[in-house]
């Protein structure tokens, strides 16, 4: 059985749907269409980043890897450009709101 923090960290297809399709099937970094992943932007899945629209973009498997584990300059120039990218479809985030709080009544199922 699933944790209620795994469960709200994870990517339900509806959303995955959604996000998809704001980015328009396309990494958010280089416009590529192949081998697309979503990443957790503001706070990491293993920070506890819940899986929703506002935490997440699509990035080709490569613009993934090195937000996750490339060098400190090119993982901050991605975070960057994607971050930009986020908040001009969202505007100002409120970046506690993307973390998993084991206090909050919302319902994760």
């Amino acid at each position: 059985m699933k944790s209620r923090r795994s469960k709200a960290t994870d990517i339900k297809k509806k959303v995955r749907n959604k996000v998809l399709e704001r980015d328009n099937s396309r990494c958010v970094i280089c416009g590529d269409t192949n081998m697309l992943e979503l990443a957790h932007v503001f706070v990491s899945r293993s920070a506890g980043g819940l899986g929703v629209e506002e935490n997440l973009a699509t990035l080709c498997k490569k613009h993934h890897m090195t937000l996750d584990s490339g060098k400190k300059q090119e993982q901050r120039n991605i975070r960057l450009a994607v971050e930009s990218y986020m908040r001009s479809k969202y505007g100002d985030i409120d970046i506690k709101s993307l973390k998993y709080n084991k206090w909050s009544f919302l319902d994760v199922e």
